[in-house]
Order: structure tokens, then C-alpha cells, then sequence
């Protein structure tokens, strides 16, 4: 794996025994059919996200169930392992146009669910929903991301992620402003069900443009071995994701990217909701400040991978994310007032713009690494390491939450009242600078190397 370039200053991982079946440095025919289908992907994933966290809040739901939300993707993984095999056979296309169509279809029973007083059972039923959610879009993501890293060709990966996800945060800010428009400053659980039916439609035109399309290449035939060949077991296949250059690296960077920063985004809506006193609509709004900062960040990303490697984007948006804990910390300090309203939207809004970041090197890295032979396989466990922490956590965290908050856990430090929130805020403030020192010190062998070879 090399990153060092005379004219770019790093280059991306390229792996020789790991070739592309990509055939042109250009952008696949009819791209904007992908970017439309990012566009309605995320009208539908916004009005399926935060809205349910809300609905689910309303409904009586503890911050246990808030964090089991963000869990079930792990639980599931085990599922898409199996399947993996499967998903070869059955191709790339199919699996994800299936999954991702039964996904808004799914969805859809939230309507019902919102509009018929279904008592004790409206949030197990939520749950419910938001299992077989994850369910299909790991399925889905099992075809989705082998298809789009058949098709985008490697030097132009930064740039089609970064125009990828400008199409996704344009329709999630606007769908954003539609959910705030629609709640309202104090809604009923019955408002909820408008929102659902646009996450549906949404999720009705993303399948449409994903069928246009361009069809991954076929893959080049593997010549037929003079002697029976045993079959590789999946944990021989599990072992080769773990021995492929920059894996674990890539694993450990994850890691702490999960358990500093990931439960932040849904966690911290309880925070604003229930300790701070601010309304859902301006929550909503906030979440439009959010999205226009990864918008506008995105157009810089994609080029800054391109030309300057992962590991300095995800420095730099570790750096920021750390310095935006510390503004979380401060936010509640003066009540539910305009300046507290403020320092929110302008929380969110820079949280979004370094979220987007590492999320975006995220999946640069997995297309990077995964070779051409066992592609869905090491996606996947690439996907798995990374739900590990990033599901885990805010469940995690959202049981420590309930027990420090029902027990009213909390002190007073020179006037200034801490409780589980800010003492949560200050535990990802710490593991984040330890995962910052990590990444500065890889950054540095990074270097040395580089010269060595050079």
C-alpha cells in the first residue's frame, strides 16, 4: 500500500494483487441516476431517522431503546455475513434493488402506527419496524457498495462520494424543513404519520433511479484449477480481511470513531428535548443547520481524499469533533433561550461537517481495500468492524444515561451543575483525543515510511 505521489502528495491505497475490474478513469454513464437515487435515499432515511427517535421519545421510550435503535445494524451482521456467498450469486443489482424496495415498504406500517392508538404496543411495534429496517439495508448495502466499487473507477472515487453525498444532504435538508414544517412546535403522535408518508415516497423514487442505474461489470472468469481445490471456510475468508494491508489500522480509527462520536447524533436529541426544553420543530430546524454544513463540506472532501489521503481528513475531522464536544458540554448552560438555541444549530452544524467527513473516509476505505475476489465477504466484516462500536456505543451509552439519570446522579463544579449528560460529553471528549494522538502518531510512521521508500 503506498500514499506517496511527487505531484499529489499522497496517493490511495492500491493494492497489486487486489485488481479493479473498473476499465476507464471516467465516471459511469448516466450518473445522475445515482445521485437522484442519493437525493431520495435520503428523504426517506431523514424522515425514517431523527422523526422516529421523536415519535418513540413521545411514546415513553427510555434512552435504552433510543441507543437499541442504532444496535440492531451489529445484531444483524451475522445474518449478512452468511448471506454473503449468496449475494454473489444472486448478483449485486438484484440484492439491493430487492432490499432496498421492501426496505420503504416496510417503513410504510409507521403510518398505521402513528394514526391507530396501538397503546403499550406502539413502541416494541416501532422497534419492530426498525429491525427488519436494518435488516434489509445491511442485505441491501451487501450488494450496493460491491456495485458502486465495480463501477466508479479509483482515482475518482473522493470526487463521486463527495458528489454523492452533496445529492444526499440536498434532499436531506429539504426534507428537514418539510419534518419541521409538519411537527410543529408541539405535535401529536398522530402529525408523526405525514412524515412517514414522505419517508415512503421518498423511498418509492430511490428504488426507481436505482434501477437505472449502470449494471456492475461482469467479473473476469477464474481460470479452473488443474486439481480440486478445497473449499475456503468462512473463517479462513475472515482471517484474509484481517491480514490485507491497513486493515486493522482501519478497524482501530473506527473504533474510536464509534465509541467518541457516533451516539452524539441521537443521544443528544434526548438532551435538547428533555433537559435543554427545546420543541421538536426547531430540533428539525436544527437538523437543516446540520445538513447544510455537511453539504457544504462535501464539495471539499472528495477532492481533499483524492489528493491528500484518508488519514489526514480523518485527523483533521477528529480534531473537530473533539472541539465540538466541548461545545456540547457548554450547550443548557443559560436554559431553552435563543442563545442556547443558537449554540445548538451551530453545534449541529459543524458536528454534520466532520461526521460527514469520516463518514465519507469511512467508505472511501472499505472500496480501497476490498479485492476483487471475496469482495461482498470483506465489505462486509469491514462494515461489521465498524458496527461493532459505532452500534454498540450508543446503546451503551444510553444505559449508563438511564441509570445516572434515574438515579439523579450528578454535582455541582464552581456553579456549574453536571449531570449524566455533560459527564457523558466529557468521557467522548477523552476518548476522542486518545483516538486523535492514535491517528497523529499512524499519520507519522505514514511519513517515515513514505521517505524510506521514496
Amino acid at each position: 500500500m503506498r500514499f506517496g505521489n511527487s505531484k499529489i502528495g499522497r496517493r490511495l491505497p492500491h493494492f497489486t494483487n487486489s485488481p479493479d475490474p473498473v476499465p476507464s478513469n471516467r465516471l459511469p454513464t448516466g450518473v445522475y441516476n445515482n445521485f437522484s437515487y442519493e437525493f431520495f435515499n435520503a428523504v426517506m432515511f431523514q424522515c425514517f431517522g431523527s422523526p422516529v427517535i421523536l415519535f418513540i421519545i413521545q411514546s415513553g421510550a427510555t434512552a435504552f431503546m433510543v441507543g437499541s435503535l442504532s444496535a440492531f445494524p451489529l445484531l444483524l451482521m451475522p445474518l449478512t455475513l452468511v448471506a454473503s456467498p449468496y449475494v454473489e450469486k444472486f448478483g449485486y443489482r438484484r440484492t439491493s434493488l430487492y432490499c432496498w424496495t421492501l426496505r420503504w415498504m416496510v417503513c410504510s406500517c409507521l403510518i398505521g402506527i402513528a394514526i391507530f392508538d396501538v397503546g403499550a404496543w406502539r413502541v416494541p411495534l416501532v422497534l419492530l419496524v426498525i429491525f427488519l429496517f436494518h435488516l434489509l439495508r445491511n442485505l441491501g448495502i451487501s450488494g450496493n457498495t460491491p456495485w458502486l466499487t465495480s463501477i466508479i473507477p479509483p482515482h475518482r472515487r473522493g470526487l463521486y462520494l463527495s458528489r454523492a453525498t452533496l445529492f444526499s444532504n440536498l434532499g436531506s435538508f429539504g426534507t428537514f424543513l418539510v419534518i419541521g414544517l409538519i411537527l410543529g412546535s408541539n405535535p401529536s403522535l398522530s402529525q408523526y404519520a405525514f412524515v412517514f408518508v414522505v419517508g415512503a415516497f421518498g423511498g418509492l423514487m430511490s428504488s426507481i433511479f436505482m434501477s437505472r442505474i449502470q449494471p456492475p461489470p461482469p467479473l473476469p472468469p477464474r481460470p479452473k484449477p488443474s486439481a480440486a481445490v478445497p473449499k475456503r471456510s468462512f473463517w479462513a475468508g475472515f482471517k484474509r480481511c484481517f491480514a490485507q494491508p491497513g486493515f486493522s489500522t482501519f478497524v482501530t480509527i473506527q473504533s474510536f470513531y464509534g465509541l467518541s462520536f457516533v451516539s452524539i447524533p441521537s443521544l443528544s436529541l434526548i438532551y435538547l428535548r428533555e433537559k435543554v426544553g427545546i420543541s421538536p420543530s426547531i430540533i428539525s430546524y436544527f437538523s437543516t443547520a446540520g445538513v447544510a454544513g455537511a453539504t457544504l463540506a462535501a464539495l471539499f472532501w472528495g477532492r481533499w481524499i483524492d489528493r491528500r489521503g484518508i488519514l489526514s481528513l480523518q485527523l483533521l475531522a477528529f480534531v473537530g469533533m473533539c472541539f465540538n464536544t466541548v461545545l456540547w458540554f457548554t450547550v443548557g448552560i443559560f436554559g431553552a433561550n435563543e442563545l442556547n438555541i443558537a449554540m445548538a444549530a451551530l453545534v449541529t452544524f459543524l458536528g454534520s461537517v466532520w461526521i460527514s467527513a469520516l463518514n465519507m473516509s469511512q467508505t472511501h476505505s472499505i472500496m480501497a481495500m476490498a479485492p476483487v475476489e471475496d469482495r461482498v465477504l470483506f465489505q462486509n466484516v469491514a462494515v461489521l468492524m465498524t458496527y461493532v462500536t459505532q452500534a454498540l456505543a450508543p446503546m451503551v451509552w444510553g444505559i449508563l444515561l438511564d441509570t445516572l439519570d434515574h438515579n439523579h446522579f450528578g454535582f455541582n463544579l464552581a456553579g456549574l451543575d453536571i449531570g449524566p449528560y455533560r459527564i457523558w460529553f466529557l468521557a467522548s471528549l477523552t476518548l476522542g483525543v486518545v483516538g486523535t494522538v492514535f491517528l497523529r502518531q499512524t499519520s507519522r510512521r505514514r511519513r517515515v515510511i513514505e521517505a524510506t521508500e521514496e
